[in-house]
């Protein structure tokens, strides 16, 4: 169109005016399609995740290789033995010194009472070490002195002394320890010294360890598949025996982390850790479950060391476990017991 005549120039073509209306149905048409591709989109995103997707590793913590101090249970003289009940609720601990018994807490430490060696043996008595029998409960605990085994019920009333069906020359009892089947184990330091396996009437069952040379062997401890661990305690070592009585692992003596100085005490948690105390170590070894083909235990790692503070031990001995973990260990010249857990 030109300015002087108001009209198009040939061939031109005039230009269309869009309805608003229109436009506006179009441009919503356009976001609708958008709207939809993009929950297609999503969707698709959404079916692939739970058709394809793989889980997220987390990472994974390694349980602690030993347990933390807890707390400590006051009131027994030098203590030497100590055997806990599967719960925790009776802590029995012997006292080398002052009264010279057997003294029963609480899981808070609280005396319930004592187990009294019998009045007509005589005034020398010293109980060493103790094992509760599994189905029982009944407390058995060794007395040094008297070279007997002396069998109380579970709230400390004295039943009888244990003795062999048959006599054993020289019988002198120190470590206990129950199987799951409820056979009793005692070492013995009568020449030559070695462990001695009895069933509930006292028959002896089976004898071994007499061809290990063993000296002073302290402490017992049964694992769930019948493997017989034993601290050899002035030759430095834990010696680990079959169902049938051979040696089938060991542990020596030696300054290196995992080796042992004079072991004392041994006990087998549920998992089939061993916590074994060395008393010259001023703690407590920990070793992970045997395998079948091993000829030493793993080495876990090692709590305690020399002093007075928590958590620190002087010249520890005894050591149990209860069915939550929690570690019981005897620390003798400080006099009290010490309680870890995982």
């Amino acid at each position: 169109m030109t300015a002087e005549t108001g009209t198009l120039p040939a061939g031109a073509t005039p230009a269309v005016e869009v309805d608003p209306e229109r436009r506006r149905r179009r441009r919503k048409i356009l976001l609708l399609l958008l709207l939809l591709g993009s929950l297609a989109i999503l969707l698709g995103i959404a079916i692939w995740y739970l058709l394809f997707r793989q889980p997220i590793p987390l990472p994974i913590v390694p349980p602690p290789a030993v347990p933390a101090y807890s707390t400590s249970i006051y009131g027994a003289a030098d203590p030497a033995g100590v055997a806990v009940s599967p719960a925790g609720d009776r802590i029995y601990v012997a006292e080398t010194a002052g009264d010279k018994v057997v003294r029963m807490f609480d899981s808070g430490g609280n005396e319930l009472g004592i187990l009294a060696p019998p009045a007509d043996t005589g005034s020398e008595h010293v109980p060493v070490y103790l094992a509760l029998q599994p189905t029982t409960g009944d407390v058995y605990v060794s007395d040094r002195p008297r070279g007997a085994v002396y069998v109380y019920d579970r709230d400390g009333a004295f039943r009888s002394e244990f003795r062999p069906a048959l006599a054993i020359e020289g019988w002198q009892p120190l470590g206990l320890a129950f199987d799951a089947a409820g056979n009793l184990y005692v070492t013995d330091l009568s020449g030559p010294a070695e462990v001695h396996k009895f069933d509930s009437t006292g028959k002896l069952l089976l004898s071994f360890g007499g061809d290990q040379s063993m000296s002073f062997p302290n402490g017992v401890a049964v694992d769930a598949d019948g493997r017989v661990y034993v601290t050899d305690s002035n030759n430095g070592r834990l010696l680990v025996f079959g169902t049938d009585g051979t040696l089938v692992a060991k542990i020596g003596r030696g300054a290196g982390a995992g080796n042992l100085g004079l072991p004392r005490g041994v006990a087998i948690d549920g998992q089939g850790r061993a916590f074994i105390v060395d008393s010259s170590g001023q703690g407590v070894l920990v070793y992970a479950a045997l395998e079948a083909d091993q000829a030493q235990p793993e080495h876990l790692g090692f709590f305690g060391g020399h002093g007075i503070a928590n958590g620190q031990f002087a010249f520890p001995m005894g050591v149990a476990v209860d069915a939550h973990g929690r570690v019981y260990v005897a620390d003798t010249a400080n006099g009290r017991i010490q309680v870890w857990s995982y």
